[in-house]
């Protein structure tokens, strides 16, 4: 299994970089308020989960809420829209250096997950969802022209 990290895009939405500071007292704040309001849902809606990865440069823990869509009891779908600015998400790149992560819903339900990056079929099929369920990610694709990867989260056994 493998993440590919597509290139940076020349075009998107304007998502401010905040330094590490900030971005980790945002990241602390949201985590509070999912876990106090056990679980949360996307602006569109989407059920939303935590993403706790290992952080490429640093190694340090590193969290994202972010929405899913369920495909199974131990396998989840993730967009890496970033809202569709023109470059990846961090937990992308936290991915592609180690697939092993795990996340959190919001029942308190902690899982042990292994990340891919969805291809051909796989992926094509994964869009026609999306757009069914999540519409607000298949708009991002029209404000960037950087590839908008979907992963696979699977349970590891």
């Amino acid at each position: 299994m493998s993440i590919r990290v597509p290139p940076r895009g020349t075009r998107g939405v304007m998502f401010p970089k905040l330094p590490t500071w900030l971005a980790s007292f945002f990241s602390r704040l949201q985590r509070s308020q999912f876990r106090r309001k056990r679980g949360g849902k996307t602006g569109g809606g989407v059920q939303s989960l935590i993403l706790e990865t290992t952080g490429a440069r640093t190694g340090e823990t590193r969290y994202a809420m972010l929405g899913f869509l369920e495909e199974s009891a131990a396998s989840w779908l993730i967009i890496a829209s970033l809202a569709g600015t023109a470059r990846n998400p961090g937990w992308l790149h936290n991915l592609a250096k180690n697939p092993d992560a795990s996340v959190e819903f919001g029942d308190g339900r902690r899982v042990a997950v292994v990340a891919e990056t969805l291809h051909g079929p796989d992926l094509e099929e994964a869009w026609k969802r999306i757009g069914a369920d999540a519409p607000e990610y298949v708009k991002y694709r029209s404000k960037t022209d950087r590839d908008i990867p979907v992963l696979r989260l699977r349970q590891r056994a």
